[in-house]
């Protein structure tokens, strides 16, 4: 092999295991909560559970580049559609004009 091929072959690694982390590390799916657990909302599977205290609704959710797009009847204390921004860390920011606030995942 010359150097080129080594330095393609190892390229084409280092660009398939790149793209293995972020399929599989940064996705949507897992529990979320604020610093104080008092908002948490879960994404699996393509359902969305979101509870406020003692206010919990459900709906279904896809992920729009780096947006969580969660649909449901969500009453009236939360919009419709909730869209949620994935952050670099693994935070979520809430929808604007809303009560929730940058929610952790949870480990």
């Amino acid at each position: 092999m010359n150097r080129t091929s080594v330095r393609d072959a190892l390229l084409v690694l280092v660009l398939a295991g790149a793209n293995l982390a972020v399929a599989c590390g940064s996705g949507a799916e897992g529990k979320y909560r604020d610093p104080s657990g008092t908002i948490n909302a879960e994404f699996k599977d393509g359902k969305a559970y979101v509870a406020l205290g003692a206010y919990a609704v459900d709906g279904t959710y896809k992920v729009e580049g780096d947006k969580i797009v969660a649909h449901g009847d969500f009453g009236p204390m939360l919009p419709s559609p909730l869209i949620f921004t994935m952050n670099k860390d693994g935070t979520l920011d809430g929808p604007r004009n809303s009560m929730i606030p940058r929610l952790e995942r949870v480990k």
